[in-house]
């Protein structure tokens, strides 16, 4: 990874896999950069964002790991749709009856999903959209490795940036 003095000295924009990635404003700690995908012409968009800490330019294989979790968003959804349905199941998460059966429901209770890769080349799938009430109020998530899925991330502690 190539790191810089200052993060004035990153680039604005990034070709991540015919992409155009654009620098968001970050703590000077990171750098964060970001890509909107329409999906099938329908209006739907996803994001893809690379977060890169300490602040520097993502090495070549996060920018793979980044355009392939983009080519295979749809794929990926539906796995961390599933895998959210199965985990969600546990005890230690507290669904009541109702919210179980959601799980159950053919179309599945999450919605609005985005990615966020990072440097060390995991990544997560969130859910910023659910009908649960571990989701609120900034979603759930699906921790990745590659493409397999490990953990789910209850964001429902989690602080506001």
């Amino acid at each position: 990874m190539w790191l810089t003095r200052s993060v004035d000295d990153l680039p604005e924009q990034l070709l991540v896999g015919g992409a155009t990635y654009s620098r968001v404003d970050a703590d000077d700690s990171i750098a964060c950069w970001t890509a909107t995908f329409d999906v099938g012409g329908n209006g739907d968009s996803r994001q893809v964002s690379l977060v890169i800490e300490p602040a520097g330019v993502p090495d070549s294989a996060v920018r793979e790991l980044a355009a392939d979790v983009s080519a295979r968003f749809g794929e990926f959804v539906r796995v961390a749709a599933d895998y959210l349905r199965a985990g969600l199941r546990d005890p230690r998460y507290g669904l009541d009856g109702v919210e179980l059966g959601l799980l159950d429901a053919e179309e599945a209770p999450f919605g609005e999903p985005e990615a966020v890769v990072w440097a060390d080349g995991t990544w997560m799938l969130r859910f910023a959209e659910s009908r649960l009430a571990i989701a609120d109020p900034f979603g759930i998530g699906v921790l990745f490795t590659g493409d397999t899925p490990d953990a789910i991330e209850d964001l429902s502690e989690a602080e506001p940036a």
